[in-house]
């Protein structure tokens, strides 16, 4: 007969495998990139993860594991970390009722899976801190990481999908809309999209809320005549840009001067110039072989 102590543990037990089942649910709208071995096995981790009082309070406990990692090489770092993204993948479990917390276990998860190189569970994790988190928060916040992630590992039409729709969610923060859209235009244009990508750089020259988001757009602007050898339009574009951003430029504000300072640092600066001496040496072999 089981007494009233064996009776609360399979309540519990019961419990906990219900909140689990609930946790696979549908499959997220976009695949992973491959069908990670641990992935099956995230309940039965979680389970030998020592339980919180509340989902902040676990968020911490992952985040004390992950600190934990500092100056450990090898296996003990990997075993650290396995045990902090099983800490984070917790809450998720635990706290069903937090999808909040439940994103942010999640993104955190994600990164330190990025980190390591598990491509596929780190694309898994963000998926589902995309789902669970809200747009002003880890939602958005974790799109944006994925459509980076799915950017360097040459996934661009689904990295792209997922610039774009952040792009266009007027509840997400503005900054992290603009930098979609930056990359947005990048993978465009690495698509070979040239003209889309910059009309899409072109709109955020003129209307980004970052001055320095507005320089990018620019200086992208002008690498794209560049490459395509339109030194003159190149050099015209440049001075559009000094122009735009001159009124900020000239604030002696702490803002002023980074403007100042990203304005001089322009990528496109140095290939104009490079690109404008090359051509200057060609035409000067030209008429030496006359």
């Amino acid at each position: 007969m089981l007494n009233r102590t064996s009776c609360v543990l399979l309540i519990v037990c019961a419990s906990f495998a219900s909140a689990a089942h609930a946790l696979a649910g549908p499959p997220p709208a976009h695949p992973p990139l491959a069908a990670p071995a641990a992935a099956s096995g995230v309940a039965l981790a979680n389970a030998e993860v020592p339980r919180q009082e509340t989902a902040s309070a676990q968020i911490a406990f992952a985040a004390k594991l992950r600190k934990s990692m500092d100056g450990k090489l090898g296996a003990e770092r990997d075993a650290l970390r396995t045990q902090a993204v099983d800490a984070y993948r917790a809450v998720r479990v635990l706290w069903p009722e937090d999808p909040e917390a439940g994103a942010e276990g999640a993104f955190r998860a994600g990164e330190l899976l990025r980190a390591a190189k598990a491509t596929a569970e780190a694309v898994q994790e963000f998926e589902i801190a995309r789902e669970k988190g809200s747009l002003e928060g880890f939602g958005s916040r974790a799109r944006l990481e994925l459509a980076h992630l799915l950017r360097r590992t040459k996934q661009l039409e689904r990295a792209l999908a997922e610039f774009e729709a952040l792009a266009a969610l007027a509840r997400a923060p503005q900054d992290r809309r603009d930098e979609a859209g930056l990359f947005a235009g990048k993978v465009q244009h690495e698509l070979g999209l040239r003209a889309q990508a910059c009309r899409t750089w072109q709109r955020l020259a003129d209307q980004a809320a970052d001055p320095l988001d507005r320089i990018q757009a620019w200086d992208w602007l002008v690498q794209d005549l560049v490459d395509a050898q339109d030194l003159d339009g190149a050099a015209g574009m440049l001075e559009r840009a000094r122009e735009a951003l001159a009124p900020i430029a000239a604030e002696e504000t702490k803002l002023g001067e980074r403007v100042r300072n990203a304005l001089q640092r322009m990528r496109s600066i140095d290939q104009l110039q490079q690109a404008i001496e090359k051509r200057a040496r060609s035409s000067e072999a030209s008429r030496a072989s006359m």
